[in-house]
């Protein structure tokens, strides 16, 4: 008597079979992948010095928009307008009214005229 192979078998076969023929990632791809990414992440988090959009402490946090405002304004003593704080931080119109108008109402600058501030 002729024995038959397990069901299971046959279908995992047809499966790995169907997954090769039309070239679908397999989970041993996927994992292969997503650590390169990892490491290629961590290359540049090594390698890239400050950021447009934030620059990097020493301990691998980046600096919140605030501070790197805070900072430019910090650098002028006697107050700078808001086309050079575009200039040295690269933040659009609206996120960079708002970080002022914030640092503003909790005191860390002075709005010495329109458009001009300096640290307080």
């Amino acid at each position: 008597m002729v024995e038959k192979p397990e069901h299971g078998t046959n279908w995992e076969s047809f499966i790995k079979m169907l997954l090769d023929r039309l070239d679908i990632p397999k989970k041993e791809d996927i994992i292969f992948l997503h650590d390169r990414l990892d490491k290629l992440e961590q290359l540049l988090y090594q390698k890239q010095p400050a950021a447009k959009s934030g620059r990097i402490r020493p301990a691998g946090r980046r600096e919140s928009a605030s501070s790197i405002v805070l900072d430019v304004i910090a650098n002028h003593p006697k107050g700078t307008n808001f086309k050079t704080i575009k200039a040295a931080t690269g933040f659009d119109d609206k996120k960079l009214r708002n970080i002022i108008f914030r640092l503003d109402k909790i005191k860390r600058i002075k709005r010495v005229k329109r458009g001009v501030y300096k640290k307080a």
